[in-house]
């Protein structure tokens, strides 16, 4: 299912590359570095332990002059989710492999719980990234 509102998300960022920064900054995370441009991409991949599956994440390019510099990738996550989480470091070192610039992967929770689980897979080892969830009704309470 998260798939799905992964798709929604990226049409969202394809439309207003701007919201990827929103997102990013409601989790209070360090700062972005400066940019001049942001590309909005799809990020998929089948992960071998589930062959039958493609997973889908909106990725978020930010550039200046024509270098990249930043990278951000957007999950959903409706409940706690093993398998789901086990593919954030196999997007991470993909994207930082492809990209050759840090990367940030922005969890989109439902609740806090959630969020906290999902914060618990934020160590990704020492290769300049990490995991940020954000709860969704947070951000909503906040307009």
């Amino acid at each position: 299912m998260s798939i799905e509102y992964n798709e929604i998300l990226a049409m969202l960022m394809e439309k207003r590359p701007e919201f990827a920064t929103e997102l990013y900054n409601a989790t209070e995370g360090p700062d972005l570095p400066a940019y001049d441009s942001i590309a909005i991409n799809r990020k998929s991949m089948i992960l071998p332990h589930q062959p039958d599956r493609l997973r889908v994440c909106p990725l978020a390019n930010y550039s200046m002059a024509g270098e990249r510099v930043f990278a951000l990738l957007f999950d959903a996550v409706l409940a706690p989710d093993s398998d789901q989480a086990e593919a954030w470091l196999q997007f991470i070192t993909d994207t930082q492999r492809t990209l050759s610039c840090m990367v940030a992967f922005v969890v989109l929770c439902r609740d806090l719980p959630t969020a906290r689980w999902a914060l618990a897979y934020s160590t990704v080892g020492d290769i300049g990234c990490y995991v940020l969830p954000v709860v969704i009704p947070s951000l909503l309470a906040r307009a």
